[in-house]
């Protein structure tokens, strides 16, 4: 059985089909860079146990995690589409991808 590589994830993210590109920098410092990936920010209902839900936008980026300082970390800054993002929560799945929950700046 073949064993996905990076190149083969990288291929995933392609930006002429679902990925995006975005300015990633880390909170600890050093410089920004180029990463691809995917970018949702699809509205959620969230049930709370009254009679109708509320919604919510939760954006979130699905990476290499190799394209992350360290795997990434909470308040590392991302640019996507002219508007800035930091990490709240940081999720690599264990095969090399990582999703990271993201909060719109002002």
């Amino acid at each position: 059985m073949p064993v996905e590589t990076a190149a083969d994830r990288l291929q995933f993210l392609n930006t002429d089909e679902f990925g995006v590109e975005a300015t990633y920098t880390p909170v600890s410092g050093g410089a920004s860079s180029t990463v691809k990936g995917i970018f949702d920010a699809a509205t959620q209902a969230i049930e709370i146990g009254l009679e109708a839900a509320i919604s919510s936008t939760s954006p979130q980026f699905q990476c290499r995690t190799a394209d992350l300082t360290n795997g990434g970390r909470q308040r590392d800054t991302f640019l996507i589409d002219g508007i800035t993002y930091k990490a709240k929560d940081v999720l690599p799945d264990g095969t090399g991808m990582t999703i990271v929950m993201l909060e719109k700046q002002p």
